[in-house]
């Protein structure tokens, strides 16, 4: 046998499942609902007051949320994709939401807090000057050096995410 690598008689295969690092898993809740939705997708956050809908129409949004209602407990971001007729694939994973000031600027930002105290915030990719308090409040002291990246949903509504360095 050759020790080309380009030959695909060199490996050795394995059986499958046996090796390699299992895929993360994707969605905390997958359900289907029957909707009657013109369009063929929607994404949503459903908080505790509200269906937020970000693509798609209300009609769909909200026959989604009622979809997951038993499954997932809101804070969720969700997509809904017509499969067949009336008959739609809905997926919902948890995320963290957290209100900021009404006058924060930007649509992303992303705080870097590290474990000697240096702050360093960027706006929309764009290095920033200013102190939003609110947001390291978000953090709620969980870790000393962290990155914090808030999306937002509406309004002084942020989805957040918080990873230690």
């Amino acid at each position: 046998m050759s020790d080309d690598l380009s030959d695909p008689r060199t490996f050795r295969w394995v059986e499958a499942g046996i090796s390699g690092i299992p895929r993360t898993r994707e969605w905390d809740a997958v359900t289907t609902a029957t909707c009657e939705a013109s369009e063929d997708e929607c994404a949503l956050v459903r908080t505790a007051e509200d269906v937020i809908v970000l693509e798609g129409s209300r009609e769909a949004a909200e026959c989604a949320a009622a979809a997951l209602e038993e499954h997932i407990d809101p804070p969720y971001r969700a997509v809904a994709r017509r499969r067949e007729g009336d008959t739609w694939a809905v997926g919902a994973v948890t995320i963290e939401v957290a209100e900021l000031p009404a006058d924060t600027e930007g649509q992303e930002l992303m705080l870097t807090v590290t474990d000697t105290g240096e702050r360093a915030l960027e706006v929309d990719g764009q290095p920033a000057e200013q102190r939003i308090d609110a947001l390291e409040r978000a953090a709620g002291g969980r870790f000393d050096a962290y990155v914090l990246r808030a999306t937002r949903i509406q309004g002084s509504l942020w989805e957040i995410g918080i990873d230690p360095l």
